[in-house]
């Protein structure tokens, strides 16, 4: 939405017409306050958007705490948490087992 040289001389003659030379000045200060301000509104709405956004990407690209272990039987790789491998039932760690029935 670009105004021409053309336009932008009709829009300021017909201001000049309809305000008047004393007017004029104290309209055109009050216009350029109010785009200062919706300039101002616009910039924090982006950053009240954009800052969850980054915080999110900043925590998916973060590295993980627990590295990934890779399972010394079938070598597939891993999440931490795992205490038998899913692929092949390796036990990896010590950890709870599987209770035994009876007493």
């Amino acid at each position: 939405m670009f105004v021409s040289f053309e336009q932008l001389v009709l829009l300021l003659l017909l201001a000049f017409i309809l305000f008047g030379p004393e007017k004029l000045p104290e309209y055109a200060k009050k216009l350029g306050r109010l785009v200062a301000r919706l300039r101002q509104a616009s910039s924090e709405m982006t950053q009240q958007v954009q800052q969850p956004l980054k915080n999110l990407q900043d925590h998916l690209e973060s590295p993980k705490i627990y590295p990934d272990i890779t399972c010394p039987q079938c070598r597939q790789t891993l999440d931490h948490d795992f205490i038998f491998c899913p692929h092949c039932g390796h036990r990896l760690k010590e950890g709870p087992g599987p209770q035994q029935l009876g007493g």
